[in-house]
């Protein structure tokens, strides 16, 4: 049944009106909407991590183990109260003597690791944070802020 809506009048025609369907366009963007904003809520406000991978090589003294790396200048600042993991297992460490290029680290590692030069890949906790906010650093750079 087709009804002119400029004649409608609300109180006598009250079925017309609430019988009247929500085209299904206006429907689907309003659902697509709703999944971008809580996409973007998701990567805006929900924190990752950074992990720096290294290669380090075992040395043992004195039934110690100490982990040897090369860092770069774009590794600093070393943070002692940072999360390292290898073999995805996490370890803590102590920062021995940083020198030059080099960064020593005091592990208590399994026995299945302790042997002399052996080569393992250390994955150290850089920087916990948002996408939101890698973006917003992007940005910045860009505009030379």
């Amino acid at each position: 049944m087709y009804v002119k809506t400029d004649k409608l009048d609300i109180y006598n025609d009250s079925a017309i009106i609430l019988d009247k369907k929500i085209p299904k366009k206006i429907i689907s963007w309003i659902t697509i909407l709703i999944i971008l904003m809580i996409l973007f809520v998701v990567f805006s406000f929900v924190p990752f991590n950074i992990y720096k991978t290294f290669v380090g090589y075992i040395y043992i003294e004195d039934n110690n183990s100490y982990v040897v790396l090369s860092i770069n200048e774009s590794d600093f600042p070393i943070n002692k109260n940072n999360k390292l993991y290898i073999q995805n297992k996490k370890y803590d460490y102590e920062v021995v003597m940083i020198q030059e290029d080099k960064l020593v680290l005091n592990i208590n590692l399994d026995d299945n690791l302790k042997i002399q030069d052996n080569q393992v890949l250390l994955n150290i906790l850089k920087n916990r944070t948002t996408l939101f906010e890698i973006i917003k650093n992007k940005i910045k750079r860009g505009f030379g802020v």
